[in-house]
């Protein structure tokens, strides 16, 4: 069992209430579900040869990595035609970012040449175009770093319902429907499947790290970046056979309890080893991208009412998702905390500064690189420019959820305002 940690940061105690998409009964919508809507350098070449050669931009140091940068998803046609790609990296370098986090694969299909997963039907996207290698070409011709990003445990979206499904695809092959014998997907305490991989299963550990291996292998992205590695609830992970090893490692008898310490401990370690298995496939890749994870900060954070420490936040207690020790451990090198809050709501603005605040203390103590992510899509264009703000001046970074709703206003993009103020310029000075 993993020893309990606990960090004390002491901060102005807020009183604890449930405000609207924050609160424990209305979390905000996770990545992927759509809310409605360096340059090239010049090697030093041998002699005697007179001529230097173009190579490609060098991965950027994880300290430096993802500085600015926009979360830009797949349930829209941004990136599924090269002209949208284009667009897309337009308006970020007109933004002043620096990065660029594109989904790649959307519920275990790939949108680039993958021989792990199967290609998509999608048909929005252009015929033959390979999405990953479309944007790298476009990105580092403007000096935009590239972070694949992974929506990794969930395997169905409601999207696919009109869909052919693709040959191989693991939400048919493994899935809810599939023979009990060849789930990877989860089951809750009262046997429900989910549509959700299970982090207690080998295959889905294995699954992961082929994913990750091969886009590390083939494509000169500067970045990884994972999503959904954690379990949907503490309701989940009793999976037959994930049970079955938990009781054979621990000796355990029976079903245990959601909050049982010893089970979410040892689900925890299951959360922890498929980020260790990235880490792995990263390393054994022969390249050296940024290995990136977005984490959970929903609520209060460490110093808040009733959250002294980490372990009292829901990302440890409620989805089992012990983030902190990935700082201290060094297995990512970044983590992106989402800390989507109301600006307008007085409750989740607190909620906001403990998380910044606490993310600061935590680099500060373990060295790790934290880029506090903000959601845009949740304030207006003035609030959502405070919040990126708040982060800069904190982090010195920031990563914006979404390029497609930088606010809660459709029509009144951020980006120039973001380019105006250099992302760190809080209105009114303040």
């Amino acid at each position: 069992m993993r020893r309990r940690r606990s960090f004390v940061l002491v901060f102005l105690a807020f009183v604890l209430v449930l405000a609207a998409g924050c609160g424990r009964g209305s979390d905000p919508p996770d990545h992927s579900t759509a809310p409605s809507p360096e340059p090239s350098v010049r090697a030093r070449p041998p002699e005697p040869v007179a001529e230097p050669t173009e190579e490609a931009p060098a991965p950027p140091a994880p300290q430096d990595s993802l500085a600015r940068a926009a979360w830009v998803h797949l349930f829209d046609d941004s990136l599924k035609t090269r002209a949208g790609i284009r667009r897309v990296v337009a308006d970020l370098v007109a933004a002043g970012a620096t990065a660029v986090i594109a989904e790649v694969v959307r519920r275990q299909d790939a949108y680039y040449d993958s021989e792990v997963l199967p290609r998509t039907t999608d048909p929005a996207l252009e015929p033959g175009l390979d999405v990953l290698d479309a944007l790298i070409e476009e990105a580092h011709a403007a000096g935009l770093e590239v972070h694949a990003w992974i929506p990794f445990a969930p395997t169905w979206h409601e999207v696919y319902a009109d869909l052919p499904a693709p040959d191989g695809w693991v939400s048919t092959v493994h899935g809810p429907t599939a023979a009990e014998a060849d789930r990877w997907v989860t089951r809750t305490i009262d046997g429900t499947w989910d549509t959700y991989l299970d982090p207690g299963l080998p295959e889905v550990r294995e699954h992961l790290a082929a994913i990750v291996g091969e886009i590390a292998a083939k494509y000169p992205v500067d970045g990884i970046h994972l999503d959904y590695v954690r379990y949907p609830s503490n309701r989940h992970g009793y999976h037959p056979r994930a049970l079955a090893r938990y009781q054979a490692e621990t000796g355990a008898t029976g079903i245990p309890d959601p909050e049982d310490p010893a089970w979410s401990d040892w689900r925890r370690e299951q959360v922890d080893e498929l980020i260790r298995a990235a880490r792995e496939a990263v390393d054994a890749s022969g390249n050296s991208p940024v290995l990136s994870v977005a984490v959970i900060s929903w609520g209060e954070g460490p110093g808040g009412a009733g959250t002294a420490s980490f372990t009292d936040t829901r990302a440890f207690r409620d989805v089992l998702q012990d983030w902190e020790h990935w700082a201290e451990s060094g297995l990512v090198d970044v983590l992106v905390p989402m800390n989507y809050f109301r600006e307008a709501d007085p409750d989740q603005a607190a909620w906001l500064r403990t998380w910044l605040g606490y993310e600061v203390a935590l680099a500060d103590r373990t060295g790790a690189r934290i880029v506090p992510g903000i959601a845009g899509y949740l304030n207006s264009p003035s609030e959502a420019l405070l919040q990126i703000g708040l982060a800069m001046q904190h982090s010195g970074a920031a990563a914006m959820f979404s390029y497609q709703q930088s606010t809660a206003d459709v029509g009144r993009p951020l980006w120039s305002d973001l380019a105006a103020t250099g992302w760190g310029v809080l209105p009114g000075g303040t």
